[in-house]
């Protein structure tokens, strides 16, 4: 089941509600902690409850205690935060995520933190400047530590675990040994976050039959840094790798910060999104003007392979032997500049139409290195050597930027679909280009700007 068909229909606990099943609403926000760690927002209507063995999970009814309220709740009281009252438990578990982590990271809740905390919460009825509103004036001094609030979180299962019901198998491994022995044995589909697959099996289109799930394996969990690589667990969210990134990898952050929700990248990694293969993925092309490697773990041993290789032509094809996991994912260190670019219909939780990723390093106004990749544009997120080769040495110029987008429109073949016309993406990609020059004039020659 999910969580929230759990929390609905087998606790009767009925305030978290359901409307898109996609994680898109955030009408199902609960939070969750896994262990010893801190209480975070998910979207339960995704998350299958396999996932959760040794979780502690607070739905809207737990925030009340002995008779008293959530300070969040108090303060959507008085801000008048609520009107028909269908999204409303879902915006007070959101806020009482943030307000966890105010309390522990000591920041204000000012207007813009809110709003992002919001991110991925929607409502038709009172309008969003009320319910912002009650998120800026909850009373931090009043907020408990939900850890001593719920003490007696639950722990995991000893060992490894294999549950079988009507057909279904589950597999639960606690270490990347046990999850290639199964792998190499089995015809399972291996989950990690699942926020693509809770979209599929709500909507029909993927039924679950064996599945191999990476959540117990406490090594997949960890972001490391060390002299000269930043090493990425398969099961690493998004959320950490958003700010484990802040200071190495700016860009990076940035985009993350708009790729998703809050309780999307409380749940997502960053190599589901990789291992999906999607041709406007957003994290894939960065990995790739970065240089970055996937380690594999199989039957015959490790092995790391480039990202540039790991991905073969074609649709949703990679370099993948029988049998193998992949376990990290390696991100080089550099003092090279990037320039990341989404372009979307909605500025936050949107599908691309087209990315793109530049890293560069400018020798004054000449590039001394550059790379290029763009997602959308074809069957798989592409890099383009020759581009690279042309610019490298050259100086930055509005004709080399209309040069490089004359080149690129050479090599792409964009689709037409409902997020935009072969046309129209051929235009973007010429357009990013032309930006990223713009963007780079701009930072060695400001230019006053009138209003």
């Amino acid at each position: 089941m999910t969580l929230s068909d759990f929390l609905r229909y087998q606790r009767g606990l009925t305030g978290t509600k359901v409307v898109c099943a996609e994680g898109d609403c955030g009408a199902c926000t609960v939070l969750v902690s896994h262990g010893d760690e801190r209480y975070q927002s998910i979207n339960s209507c995704i998350a299958f409850m396999w996932q959760l063995d040794g979780s502690h999970i607070i739905s809207v009814e737990g925030l009340k205690r002995e008779g008293q309220v959530h300070p969040v709740q108090e303060s959507m009281v008085t801000a008048h935060g609520a009107q028909c009252g269908y999204c409303t438990p879902g915006f007070i578990c959101a806020m009482a995520g943030m307000t966890e982590d105010a309390r522990i990271e000591g920041f204000p809740l000012e207007e813009k933190r809110v709003r992002n905390y919001l991110t991925g919460n929607l409502c038709r009825c009172t309008g969003y400047q009320s319910i912002i509103e009650a998120g800026c004036k909850t009373d931090m001094k009043t907020v408990p530590d939900l850890k001593k609030l719920y003490p007696a979180a639950t722990t995991r299962a000893a060992g490894p675990v294999h549950l079988t019901h009507d057909g279904l198998e589950i597999f639960l491994p606690t270490s990347v040994n046990e999850a290639v022995e199964i792998f190499s044995r089995e015809t399972v589909k291996i989950v990690s976050g699942a926020t693509d697959l809770g979209v599929l099996y709500n909507k029909g289109k993927w039924a679950p039959q064996k599945m191999l799930s990476l959540s117990a394996i406490s090594e997949l969990k960890t972001i490391t840094e060390d002299k000269d690589v930043l090493v990425v667990g398969a099961r690493a969210s998004l959320a950490q790798l958003e700010a484990a990134t802040v200071k190495l990898f700016p860009e990076l952050s940035r985009m993350l910060h708009l790729f998703a929700s809050p309780q999307i990248k409380n749940s997502a990694s960053l190599i589901g999104n990789m291992m999906n293969a999607s041709p406007i993925a957003d994290t894939i092309p960065f990995l790739k003007v970065a240089e970055a490697e996937v380690v594999l773990v199989g039957p015959q041993g490790q092995r790391t392979v480039n990202v540039n290789e790991f991905y073969l032509p074609g649709y949703k094809k990679m370099d993948l032997r029988a049998g193998e996991i992949v376990t990290h994912v390696r991100i080089p260190k550099t003092q090279d500049s990037f320039r990341l670019y989404k372009v979307s219909k909605r500025k936050d939780m949107d599908i691309s139409a087209v990315t793109a990723a530049l890293r560069y390093r400018l020798d004054k106004d000449v590039f001394a290195s550059i790379s290029i990749a763009f997602g959308g544009v074809g069957a798989s997120v592409l890099r383009f050597p020759d581009l690279e080769n042309l610019a490298r040495g050259q100086k930055v110029t509005p004709a080399l930027m209309r040069q490089l987008g004359v080149e690129l429109d050479k090599q792409i073949t964009p689709v037409s679909d409902v997020r935009g016309s072969d046309k129209y993406r051929r235009l973007l990609c010429t357009n990013l280009l032309m930006k990223f020059g713009d963007e780079l004039a701009s930072h060695w020659a400001p230019r006053e700007v009138s209003l």
